[in-house]
């Protein structure tokens, strides 16, 4: 990653643009020889925001969604169904 001055940034702002779009690599930011910023491509930023992919395995989203609890045998439908009656709870039995 490149480093510039914020001055310099700041002068050559259309060019550090284009630097950024054209190579997809950062730059780095330094203001009185600190790091205190990075300039990165649209593409680049729009990455670093994608979520996380969802695990396609059944066990993987059980694990993902009751954690320490998903591999015990007696959570099933039945479990289920059972604790919301006793819940009250509106949620519908699939």
């Amino acid at each position: 990653m490149r480093t510039i001055k914020a001055t310099e940034a700041k002068n050559r702002f259309g060019n550090v643009l284009r630097e950024v779009t054209q190579t997809g690599s950062p730059l780095l930011i330094e203001r009185a020889g600190r790091p205190v910023a990075v300039i990165l491509s649209l593409a680049a930023y729009q990455a670093t925001c994608q979520p996380p992919a969802l695990p396609v395995d059944s066990n993987d989203l059980a694990r993902s969604a009751f954690g320490m609890w998903a591999d015990r045998k007696e959570i099933d439908d039945t479990w289920l169904s059972e604790g919301r009656k006793a819940w009250n709870s509106r949620w519908e039995d699939a």
